[in-house]
Parts: structure tokens; C-alpha cells; sequence
């Protein structure tokens, strides 16, 4: 959003890609960008220093990353914001405070409570609301398509201007093609053909993969040979017995009796008994906002996205249901028994499109979908942890020397370049070479500081055990182990992460490492 606000401040208007082997445009001011964008990198410098002061330590400060438009000058800045709220609204001492509060015997329960309730608000609760916060504004202020939307929920997906669930009539009418899916997938799944051996049917499946198989119309029982282009539109409603056909195969969804209210479903020719292919649409839940026609806001009438609803077999009274194991790639849809767990959590479905030539294209579905602002940010969540997770080296037999392993980045063994200067590339061009390296000696003595820490730590408690010194907190202790553990939780996990990895990734961790070698030499004088 930062960078968003950036590109906007400068007069960008979106169309260039920032492609490394383009020249920039006139009209692309990249200096102004980068001014606000630095202007993170230079709120570290004050902010360390107010940081060490509160720690009653010298000043130091941390300032890279922050010429080039990347996240890195905000994370850094943000980092170093939350230390100095950290140190200055809760306390350096805050869990040694809490222990003692809890192994006081003349405290009361209810008071030791009530200060673990405020440490806690301050500590988890604010930072939490104001990164829940920073989403509702974004979502407020997305009004335009953009990259990545069709992983978003659909729901969400539909307030966008153009978008296609946006676009699609609010009910479903017999003939229309629809894509139908599963309620307990919550990825963009629909049910799809997987293709057999056999010449007569093939299998149903849930799929993440689209096969182009995927599209449906609901039938009237007697007329689903026919297209209904030219017919009079005539909605779907509640306990209707219809037929669902395949657009692409047109062959129709029908269940064999495999035993007492369950079958196997397949698609078969035209020459199956009608009996085997007639289901019961039944309403389960229409969650609908009061706008719109009469039509879009009636209950009994199927809308797309909004309604849940059940498949009930006619002849076996099994419902359309999918197999258990949902989080395969490929799910099996099948008819179970209606009054099983089975039934109820993996028997829901729902039309996430509704395409219908005769009501057209120019429908506007924004405030017909009730939307859930925290169903989308943990989808968002889960899409941002998704990419990071598959940001991985397309060849991994091929060394890219701009990689690093964590182990490297405390001593510094592989700074990274980060620009190209093969001479095809610099042909033309009048480019300033950046290569990432921080000082050698503040990070070898940093890295020191981290690793002797907690082995003096160790001497110090080794000592209280022997009364040597007061059993009191040290307030060394109490500072240097904050920065420590600071240190720790934000370069260990990368130990245990699949991703690429780069030097810069480093920068927080430093950040607590440089302040720790402050303090430590500060302990020394």
C-alpha cells in the first residue's frame, strides 16, 4: 500500500512494469518515489537512537536497504518502531514482571490478572488491531480490478467493477452454464470431468486444475437435450426436480444404487434411465441483502454465490456429497446416505457463476453478495503465505550466486549484488551498480554479542543459584535478553522456511543485533 501510495505520489499511472530491462519513461518519476520510500530508512536512525536511550545505552543506528523501492525500509522502520513502543509503554522488565506476578504470594490472583490483561493488550491486542486495520482500509478503497484477484474469495470478487462474478445475473435460470462448487473447499474448485477408459460414462471430480469440463445447466427433466437459448428465461427454485447436464460432453450427472441411500455418480449418455438422473434441489441457506429486484431478494429462487443448497437422488434419497479427503488435488464426488455427518458438511454447494445468454453480461452483483471482511482477510492470509512458501529457485541445480543460506548472513560470507552488470546489459545504459554489503566488523562483532550472550546469561543465573550475586533481575539481563530474544525470533525461523533466501532478509534480525553489541560494550565501559 506504501508503495502504492508512492507510485501514485510520483504521477505513476500503472502501466509500466518496472522491468529491469526497460529504460524508465519520462513520465515515470522514480526519484520522488524513492524520496517517500527512503523516507522509511530514515526513520530507523531516530528511532534506534530513542530506542537506546530508553535502554539508558549509547546510540546506534541501522540504515540500509532504504535507496532502492522495496519493502525493506518499512520493515525495518516498523521493527524499530514496535521495539521502541515495546520498551517504552510496556517495559523492558514486562516478563519478568509478569513471573514475579504470578509467584508473589502477597499479591492477590485478581490483580496479577488484571496486569498480565494490560501487558497482553498492549503487547498482542494494539499491534494486532492496527495490522487488521491497514486491510479494512484496503479492502475499503479496492474499487478496481487488479493482479491476483481471482484468489481471492468470490464473494469479495464480486464488488469489483468487470469482474466476472460481478457481471453474472443474480438467479439462476433452467439452461444457463453455471460452475458449481463444493463448500468444504475453499479454494477456487469446481466440479469437474475426469475422463475414463469407458466409451458409455465418465467419473465426477473436484479438481483444482480447470479441464475446461467444468461447466453445468439444470435441466428440466423432459427438455435436457435441448439448448435453451431462445426459451423464456424461468428461474430455478426450492424443491424443484430438474436434470444436470454437462455443457461439454452434454451427457447427464446420474447415480447407480450402490446399497440403502448411498450410490456412485458418474455422467452417462442420453440412454440412462431418466430415474437414475433426477435430483432435488433443496435450499439449505440463501444469505441475500435486502437490494435489488424482487427476484434477486426471493428466498426460494437459487442465486448464485449466496445460496447453499443440497443435490437429494430421487430414486436413492442419497445426497451429492464429496469424498472425505477434501485436501487432495482431486476429490471424488459421490452419494451418501442424508442423514450422516458425511452429508451435512461435505453435501453443501453453491453456483459460484452464473453465465445466461439471454440476461447478458451487463449485470452488477456489488452490495447483492454480503461480504465478510475477516472470511477475506484470512483468505489473503492465506494467499500471502502461500506465495512466500513457493518463492523457490526454478532450477535448484543451478547456483544463483545472489542466494544465501542463513548460516551466512551473521558473518557476512555472501553479499549479494543487486543488479545485473553483464555488459549486454549495461550497453546503453547509465546505471549505478549496487551491491549489498554491511560492515564487516559491526556484523562480526554483532554476531559475537549473539552468540556470547546467552552463555554469560547462563554464568549469571549460575551465580544467583549460588548467591554470588543478588537474586534480583539484572537490568543488564533484563535489556540484553529483550534484544536477544529479538534477535532470535526473527532469524531463526528462516532455518526451517523452503523459500529462496537473500542477505536482506538479515535486516531485521541486525537490527536487534547491533543494538544487543551496543549494549554489550556499554556493559563493558
Amino acid at each position: 500500500l506504501v508503495v502504492a501510495l508512492a507510485e501514485h505520489w510520483a504521477g505513476h499511472n500503472g502501466t509500466f512494469g518496472f522491468n529491469e530491462t526497460k529504460e524508465y519513461p519520462d513520465w515515470v518519476n522514480y526519484a520522488q518515489m524513492r524520496t517517500l520510500l527512503g523516507a522509511f530508512g530514515v526513520v530507523i536512525i531516530p528511532l534506534a537512537y530513542l530506542t537506546c536511550r530508553r535502554l539508558r545505552m549509547a546510540h546506534n543506528a541501522l540504515c540500509l536497504m532504504t535507496r532502492l523501492i522495496t519493502l525493506d525500509s518499512m520493515l525495518l522502520a516498523f521493527t524499530a518502531l514496535a521495539l521502541y513502543c515495546l520498551v517504552t509503554l510496556v517495559g523492558v522488565y514486562a516478563a519478568y514482571d509478569t513471573i514475579d506476578d504470578f509467584t508473589d504470594s502477597c499479591m492477590r490472583c485478581q490483580t496479577a490478572l488484571k496486569r498480565l490483561l494490560l501487558r497482553a493488550t498492549m503487547l498482542i491486542a494494539v499491534p494486532l488491531s492496527i495490522y487488521v486495520c491497514i486491510f479494512r482500509i484496503h479492502y475499503a478503497y479496492q474499487t478496481e480490478r487488479g493482479y491476483g484477484e481471482h484468489e481471492m474469495p468470490v464473494e469479495w470478487q464480486a464488488q469489483l467493477p468487470k469482474n466476472r462474478y460481478n457481471c453474472q445475473p443474480g438467479s439462476i435460470a433452467y439452461g444457463a452454464s453455471l460452475k458449481i462448487k463444493n463448500e468444504q473447499l475453499l479454494s477456487q474448485t469446481n466440479v469437474v470431468l475426469q475422463s475414463t477408459r469407458s466409451t458409455h460414462n465418465q467419473t465426477v471430480s473436484c479438481e483444482r486444475v480447470i479441464t475446461g469440463a467444468d461447466w453445468w445447466s439444470l435441466c428440466h427433466p423432459s427438455r435436457f437435450e435441448i439448448l435453451y437459448t431462445n426459451d423464456a428465461v424461468e428461474y430455478v427454485h426450492d424443491g424443484d426436480v430438474l436434470v444436470v447436464r454437462n455443457d461439454i460432453s452434454h451427457k447427464i450427472l446420474a447415480a447407480d444404487g450402490l446399497g440403502p441411500g448411498s450410490a456412485h455418480v458418474a455422467v452417462f449418455g442420453n440412454n440412462t434411465a431418466i430415474d437414475d438422473a433426477l435430483w432435488k434441489v433443496e435450499i439449505v441457506a440463501n444469505d441475500i441483502p435486502a437490494v435489488g429486484t424482487a427476484d434477486d431478494q426471493d428466498t426460494r429462487l437459487v442465486h448464485p454465490i449466496s445460496t447453499r443448497f443440497r443435490l437429494r437422488h430421487m430414486r436413492t434419497q442419497c445426497v451429492l456429497a464429496i469424498a472425505p479427503n477434501a485436501g487432495s488435488n482431486s476429490t471424488q464426488v459421490t452419494c451418501v446416505p442424508p442423514n450422516t455427518k458425511l452429508a451435512k458438511t461435505n453435501g453443501l454447494w453453491r453456483v459460484e457463476l452464473n453465465v445466461d445468454l439471454r440476461l447478458g453480461f451487463d449485470n452488477n452483483m456489488a452490495g447483492k453478495v454480503r461480504t465478510s471482511f475477516f472470511r477475506t482477510f484470512l483468505a489473503q492470509q492465506r494467499l500471502m503465505a502461500k506465495i512466500n512458501s513457493g518463492l523457490v529457485e526454478a532450477d535448484p541445480e543451478r547456483h544463483d550466486d545472489s542466494t544465501s543460506s542463513p548460516w551466512e548472513w551473521p558473518l557476512l560470507l555472501n553479499p549479494m549484488r543487486m543488479t545485473k552488470w553483464d555488459s549486454d546489459f549495461l550497453k546503453g545504459f547509465h546505471l549505478v551498480v549496487v551491491y549489498e554489503i554491511g560492515n564487516p566488523l559491526l556484523w562480526w562483532l554483532s554476531a559475537v554479542c549473539c552468540t556470547v550472550f546467552p552463555m554469560r546469561m547462563v554464568l549469571h543465573f549460575a551465580k544467583q543459584k549460588r548467591q554470588h550475586v543478588p537474586l534480583s533481575i539484572s537490568p543488564n539481563i533484563a535489556r540484553g535478553g529483550m534484544l536477544w530474544v529479538g534477535w532470535v525470533l526473527h532469524y531463526v525461523p528462516f532455518y526451517f522456511m523452503g523459500r529462496v533466501l537473500y542477505l536482506h532478509h538479515y535486516l531485521p534480525a541486525l537490527y536487534f543485533a547491533l543494538l544487543l553489541a551496543a549494549h554489550e560494550l556499554d556493559t563493558l565501559t
